[in-house]
């Protein structure tokens, strides 16, 4: 195996993240913000108004809305405030960013004050590698990584210690691998993937068949395809087809905990959060959001932009842009209305008794 450079580059693989106090006018300017009061300023790091007490007269703090400010007095507290146009003069110091985009310059400020590890780009030699595997540049693999027969990674990806690669598996560049995560094989994944640790991908899907006492193993011979710019949370379960492809579309989120079936189809730009289930066969169209403990039953589709919200079930297909809660799920305008009801129940019951013995106590 041909030796790596000493090149270091963060575990995202990038080189140019500022791990250093900053002044007022420089942070602006990475920005691409105007910005008022004392340019030279230093500035030490990015706090949580809400969280954090009393306020640090060197951080900055992101404040974007009177709703914020009415909520929070010791905004008046606040020396070096991330601001838009309208809020700006409530404070001494301020970087003023466009209200349509403040959020997005409140991210690109906390990745600037982002202090991630890094490691040299090598491969440990406590890790195994088969020797056909195809390791691209830049590449780190950790100490007791494991990588089969015929195992394509590619450039600057990020391998830590305990993954395990199975034969035929194919990892995009850009793409880092959590301690302990496990694919197994035949699987692909798209570039730029972050998977968090002990989420394991492709292993069999849930399928048994019953017949005059014998309880037989359905083979599971498809595999996982997992798009690009995906992440996975820890400790998230993805089964492999029962003979085609499970798949998983560009810009997917799971949070911790997630588990996805055999042969489902989780579209582009879906978020699915911690503790949720996705049954065998379900097909998650794009933009559909799933919220925490949320379960769909199998063979079931999500439409475009529906909502599966905390704690609910859904049985039956959704429609485009709905949002459904319960058990089972129905749309949450319906939802609200027998919710409203229910305190009315028992006297409605008390009702309907005496109508049957006919007293009508109306």
């Amino acid at each position: 195996m041909e030796k790596m450079s000493n090149q270091y580059v963060s575990f995202l693989g990038k080189s140019d993240g500022v791990n250093r106090n900053m002044r007022l006018q420089s942070l602006a300017e990475k920005l691409g913000a105007n910005w008022k009061g004392n340019g030279d300023l230093e500035i030490t790091g990015i706090k949580d108004l809400e969280h954090h007490s009393p306020v640090h007269p060197t951080s900055v703090y992101y404040i974007a809305s009177k709703k914020y400010i009415n909520k929070l007095p010791k905004h008046k507290d606040v020396q070096i405030a991330l601001t838009i146009e309208s809020l700006a003069d409530l404070f001494p110091n301020a970087i003023i960013v466009p209200e349509d985009s403040s959020k997005v310059k409140f991210i690109e400020t906390i990745s600037l004050f982002e202090r991630l590890p890094k490691y040299e780009a090598r491969i440990s030699e406590k890790a195994s590698i088969h020797p056909s595997a195809k390791i691209g540049k830049d590449v780190i693999i950790m100490d007791f990584a494991v990588i089969q027969e015929g195992v394509v990674v590619g450039d600057r990806c990020v391998i830590y210690p305990h993954v395990v690669l199975e034969p035929g598996v194919e990892i995009g560049e850009n793409t880092v691998l959590k301690s302990g995560v496990v694919i197994y094989y035949n699987c692909k994944l798209g570039k730029n993937n972050l998977i968090h640790s002990n989420t394991v991908i492709g292993a069999d899907g849930f399928g048994f068949y019953d017949y005059k006492g014998t309880r037989y193993k359905v083979p599971q011979i498809g595999n996982v395809v997992v798009g690009d710019d995906v992440e996975m949370g820890a400790n998230c379960t993805v089964d492999r087809a029962a003979l085609e492809e499970t798949t998983i579309g560009n810009f997917t989120k799971f949070d911790d905990h997630v588990h996805v079936g055999h042969n489902c189809r989780v579209g582009n730009y879906v978020y699915i959060a911690g503790a949720t289930v996705l049954a065998g066969s379900v097909t998650i169209e794009d933009g559909c959001i799933l919220a925490g403990q949320s379960a769909v039953a199998e063979h079931l589709t999500m439409k475009k932009g529906s909502i599966l919200m905390g704690l609910s079930g859904l049985t039956e297909d959704s429609k485009e842009k709905t949002a459904y809660f319960g058990i089972p799920a129905r749309p949450a305008l319906e939802m609200h209305r027998i919710h409203s009801s229910l305190g009315s129940l028992p006297e409605v019951v008390k009702w309907v008794k005496s109508k049957n013995e006919g007293k009508d106590t109306k």
